[in-house]
């Protein structure tokens, strides 16, 4: 993996920032734009890696949302696969969608912010000049009906491709995507997501999110006395951490270390910039909280 490029304050990193974007090289075009996408870890030991992943509840992943649809279908109502996945995770449902950001300040921000994390180092990933994509892209699509609808089974290929074939939906997000859609549809390392500005979380946090693929661990053909030959997909979660120099060769991918150390001052220089808790998650509880601990903080001056 990429040697990491310690940080001790807030100049130092936007200049790193700026340096790293000179570098990248701009694409843009109307259905894809190349975007950069940042995030922040508080601990820099932990793999970069979404939940879902990181605790091995791959196998799981259609129960867990199967069984959360099933509690609460009101709150779904309406929405789309992707909407869905987003709404599920900003509730704690282990996904595996990757939280980023566009703005670096803000993944600053969550690689020094948590009480928890004071004491460890935290680390900023840095995703320059990535293809991103409108979650009515074709393979942001194909992902969603694998996840919903067949995940986590070993998977008759020739079945899903015809199933899709066949399916409206991902016919009309075929004709959106101006994008090659992908001819091995699931074995992708990840898709780079921009969602729609559904709440103010999102907003605030400049939020997208890095949708993980899987890895093909196995294939093999099955003879079926009723359905004749059938080719057999096995699939496994993509490891990000070992294939980071891959997806992301130098100069388009970057690692920031900020030492434990310097992770209060970093917050207070952020907060001069606009770059808050309060900012951050705005909904009311954290709000409150904000006000009640600036008001202590003066007192105690």
């Amino acid at each position: 993996m990429e040697r990491p490029i310690i940080i001790n304050n807030v100049s130092e990193y936007i200049q790193n920032i700026s340096e790293l974007n000179k570098k990248s090289i701009k694409l843009r075009s109307i259905p894809v734009s190349s975007m950069s996408f940042y995030r922040g870890q508080s601990n820099a030991e932990w793999p970069l890696a979404p939940r879902l992943y990181r605790e091995n509840l791959f196998k799981f992943e259609r129960v867990l949302i199967t069984e959360f649809l099933r509690i609460v279908p009101h709150e779904f109502e309406n929405m789309s696969a992707f909407d869905i996945l987003v709404k599920m995770q900003h509730f704690g449902l282990p996904t595996r969608l990757l939280d980023t950001t566009l703005n670096p300040l803000v993944a600053l921000f969550f690689s020094c912010y948590g009480e928890k994390q004071k004491s460890k180092d935290g680390v900023v990933y840095a995703f320059s000049n990535y293809p991103a994509h409108y979650q009515q892209n074709y393979n942001v699509a194909v992902v969603m009906k694998f996840i919903f609808q067949y995940s986590p089974y070993p998977l008759d290929i020739l079945d899903f491709l015809d199933d899709l074939n066949k399916s409206r939906e991902i016919q009309e997000s075929m004709k959106a995507s101006l994008s090659f859609a992908n001819s091995d549809p699931l074995k992708i390392p990840l898709l780079a997501v921009i969602p729609k500005l559904s709440n103010p979380r999102i907003i605030n946090q400049d939020a997208a999110f890095l949708l993980l693929g899987m890895k093909l661990e196995k294939e093999e053909n099955v003879n079926d006395s009723i359905r004749g030959g059938r080719l057999i997909h096995h699939y496994s979660p993509i490891d990000l951490d070992k294939n980071f120099n891959k997806i992301w060769p130098n100069p388009h991918g970057k690692i920031f270390h900020i030492p434990f150390g310097y992770k209060k001052n970093i917050l207070d220089e952020l907060e001069f910039l606009g770059i808050s808790k309060n900012k951050m998650f705005p909904e009311l509880e954290y709000q409150a909280e904000f006000i009640t601990n600036l008001i202590n903080k003066s007192t105690t001056q």
